[in-house]
Parts: C-alpha cells; sequence; structure tokens
C-alpha cells in the first residue's frame, strides 16, 4: 500500500516541475473569439468586459460663480475679515497703496475670462494703475523667509500704481514741502468712468452690441462696488457713488446710441445728400455696371440720382419754410459746417399720422476739454432742426449728443450726412498726452 502522504508529495511535485503550454498550444486549445460562446459548449461563455475608464468632470470650475453674476452680493464680513479691511485700508495709508491693495484682492475674487481680463486692465491703465510685470519683482528665499504672504503677493503683483501718482491725494502745502510740484493727477473715479464708458467702450473698442455693452458696464460698476464695500477710499466715497451712477445712465444710453448710429442719417438725408453734392453722392451705385457685374449679395451703401430725386420729392412737402418752387439745380450750397451738437428736444408727428419725418433740435455743443469752435448756429435760440424719418428720429433724447456735417441750401433746406459719432449725454473723452507727442525729427515732407 502506498503513502497517501508520498502521493500527495508526488503530486505537489509535478505540479512545480511542469512546463506552462505554449502559446500554440493554447491557441489550438481554443479557436473560439474571446467575445462569442463556443458552439459545442453546453454553457454560453461570458463576453470579456473591458474596465470602465472613470470619467473626468470636464465642467469642473464652471458652475462656480464668478462674482460678475446679475444677483451676485458680496458675502458679509466676518469680525476677522473686517478687523483685516481696516488694517490693510488703514487711512493713514496713501490712496495709491489703497488701491494697489484693492485692485490685487478685486482680482484675486474674481473670476474673468479674456474679454474681461483685458476690459479690466484698460480700464486700469486709463486710471493711471499699471499692469503688467513690475522691474525688479523677483523674490528670493531669504525675501519669502521675512515676509509674509501679503508682502510677497504685493512685491509680486502685477497691477500697481507708478511711482510719480505715490503721493496722489495727500494734502501738500508749498511752504512746507520742499519737493512741492503743481498736483498733475487728482483721484476723481467719476472722471475715469465717464470717459471709459462713453468713449472707450464704444469708439476706441468698438463695443456696441448690447451684450458688450452691457458687459462692460457690468465689469466696472462691480470694482466700484467692492471700492465702496470694503471701504478703501472712505474720503471718495461721494464720488464713488456718483461713478456708479454714471454706469447706470451708460446702461440705458449706449444701446440707444449704437441704434441711432446705424439708422443715421435716414433716408431723406441721404436723398439730399446725393442730389445736391454731399457726401452720398460720391457713392451712388455705378449706373455703367451691367445687371450681371452687380452683386444682389453685397449692394451699394448709396442710392441713385433717380431714387433720390423720388425720395426728396415725396417728402420735402412736410418741412416748412421751404421754396419748393426752386428748381433743384438752383438749390445751391450757401454754408457747410461739421458740427458738434447737443440734441435740445425733437418732434414727431401724432400717431396715425400719414406724415413721413420727424425733427431733432440740436444746439452747437462743445465736449468738455475741448477748444470750442465757433458754429453758425450759436446765436439762434431755436438751435438748428434736422429733420430725418420720425422712426430714425424716435430714438434721440435730449442731452444726446451728435458729430455730422450740416449743410444749408439757397431755398432754406438744412439737411446732415457724414455722422461721425453718436454719443451719450456724459460723453467725455481723455486724450493721452502720448498720442500728442510728435517726433521731433520726423520728417513731414
Amino acid at each position: 500500500m502506498t503513502d497517501p502522504f508520498d502521493d500527495i508529495v508526488d503530486q505537489l511535485d509535478s505540479l512545480t516541475t511542469a512546463d506552462p503550454p505554449s502559446a500554440s498550444a493554447a491557441a489550438s486549445e481554443n479557436t473560439t473569439s474571446p467575445t462569442q460562446p463556443d458552439a459545442n459548449a453546453d454553457t454560453p461563455v461570458a463576453a470579456t468586459t473591458k474596465k470602465k475608464k472613470k470619467k473626468t468632470n470636464r465642467k469642473k470650475g464652471k458652475t462656480l460663480p464668478t462674482g460678475f453674476e446679475t444677483n451676485f452680493t458680496e458675502a458679509p464680513l466676518t469680525p476677522e475679515e473686517f478687523s483685516k479691511d481696516k488694517e490693510l485700508y488703514d487711512l493713514n495709508k496713501g490712496v495709491a497703496e489703497r488701491l494697489e491693495t484693492a485692485v490685487q484682492r478685486y482680482k484675486a475674487k474674481r473670476k474673468f475670462n479674456d474679454i474681461r481680463h483685458r476690459m479690466l486692465e484698460a480700464y486700469l491703465n486709463l486710471g493711471g494703475i499699471n499692469t503688467g510685470a513690475k522691474m525688479f519683482g523677483g523674490v528670493d528665499g531669504k525675501f519669502v523667509k521675512d515676509h509674509d504672504a501679503e508682502d510677497i503677493a504685493r512685491y509680486k503683483a502685477t497691477d500697481y500704481v507708478p511711482e510719480k501718482m505715490h503721493r496722489i491725494g495727500e494734502p501738500r502745502l508749498e511752504e512746507l514741502d520742499e519737493d512741492y510740484e503743481e498736483e498733475e493727477y487728482t483721484v476723481d473715479f467719476n472722471y475715469v468712468v465717464r470717459s471709459f464708458l462713453t468713449h472707450r467702450v464704444p469708439f476706441a473698442f468698438g463695443m456696441k452690441t448690447p451684450e458688450n455693452i452691457e458687459m462692460s458696464v457690468n465689469l466696472v460698476r462691480n470694482f466700484l462696488n467692492f471700492i465702496l464695500y470694503h471701504n478703501v477710499c472712505p474720503e471718495y466715497t461721494d464720488n464713488i457713488k456718483l461713478a456708479v451712477k454714471t454706469c447706470d445712465t451708460a446702461g440705458e444710453e449706449l444701446p440707444v446710441c449704437a441704434v441711432l448710429s446705424d439708422k443715421l442719417p435716414g433716408a431723406f438725408n441721404k436723398a439730399c445728400s446725393t442730389l445736391f453734392g454731399g457726401y452720398w453722392s460720391l457713392i451712388t451705385p455705378q449706373s455703367w455696371a451691367s445687371g450681371e457685374e452687380k452683386s444682389t449679395n453685397y449692394p451699394e451703401p448709396g442710392i441713385s440720382v433717380e431714387e433720390a430725386t423720388q425720395i426728396y420729392g415725396s417728402l420735402i412737402h412736410e418741412i416748412p419754410n421751404i421754396d419748393t418752387a426752386m428748381p433743384l439745380k438752383d438749390a445751391k450750397e450757401v454754408a457747410k459746417e461739421w458740427a458738434t451738437l447737443e440734441v435740445a428736444g425733437k418732434w414727431l408727428p401724432e400717431p396715425g399720422s400719414a406724415l413721413k419725418l420727424g425733427k431733432i433740435i440740436c444746439k452747437p455743443w462743445t465736449q468738455p476739454e475741448a477748444r470750442v469752435i465757433p458754429s453758425r448756429w450759436d446765436n439762434v435760440p431755436e438751435g438748428v432742426s434736422l429733420w430725418c424719418e420720425k422712426t430714425v428720429a424716435q430714438y434721440a433724447y435730449v442731452g444726446m449728443h451728435l458729430c455730422c456735417t450740416v449743410h444749408e441750401l439757397a431755398n432754406g433746406l438744412v439737411y446732415f450726412d457724414e455722422i461721425s459719432g453718436v454719443m451719450c449725454s456724459q460723453f467725455l473723452e481723455i486724450i493721452d498726452e502720448k498720442d500728442l507727442e510728435v517726433d521731433s525729427d520726423f520728417d513731414f515732407d
């Protein structure tokens, strides 16, 4: 009789010494597809499954608030945060230092897309805050060791007030200050906001769609509210609140100005300009072009003389005090002026009236800080009346500003063309002195 323990040992030895089956042998034993059952098998063979990859949340962070939502409000300050604000924005610190700190903290508490980031930088630049890396702004290990996180962040900040403006807003007496000079800069939040929203946004940046206007206005308002909420510049609270009101006004008026800018001067004034040698007479459709050569996808902007004559003849009788009996060839131009005007009122026909024209009543206007240019309507109490379609005139409002060329004809008609700007009531253009500098070595010849 054999020992059962010897049999077990022999079996274990055979298992440990046996050669593994070759790949060819394994293939010959199983020729079925791993994803298909064996036809000869009594039970189906389960298909092999791949391990599912863990899905990554690609939208992570997109649902977090940006700080620019319509219903966004600042969270109430904790006692620790309130104490921190009092330390950061201590009135013993200069206005420049406090604003520099506020800008850095504001940018850290908001999520910016590319457009908002560039708009904020443009707004800060206009207000005198430089954006970009500081010269010698690097930090070494010793600096990090000797300073806290706030000092390190301030030193590495990319938004800073230049050295020449560090004493802005400080009261200085000539007899007590050896370095006294006439102040070149003053603190005026409303002044900067007016120029940025009424000039830079619509004209320098060309942002005239309702969405872009709303984004620009909300960005500036959001920043100003941050300054107010954290009491950064309490001595300028009234001026900052006035700047917030300017944001509200710009948000209401800029979209209207954009619409009117696209509609002016209207078909009637285009017709007059075409017939009497104005701007539109230079871009009438080419009469020599054949039908095949004319493009229907890109129609020419002007109108033909025939169409202009028809429009003029059908509407001229609506304007009073015009010598309609005078032949067109005798209605010579007697005056021409590039005018900057302010809307003082408007007249529209009664609803349901068959009249097509309305009237925008204007008076000469000169923008702040610009040189006054005499106008032929300076001493005319009723100003100048600009007639155009009522569907165009309805968008004008008191306080709006227009820049256009005004023509006066021998038959008493006044028409306008060459619209170079439709501006809101608080329009202000800050002209950078760098833009006016001329290289003395430049050869004009």
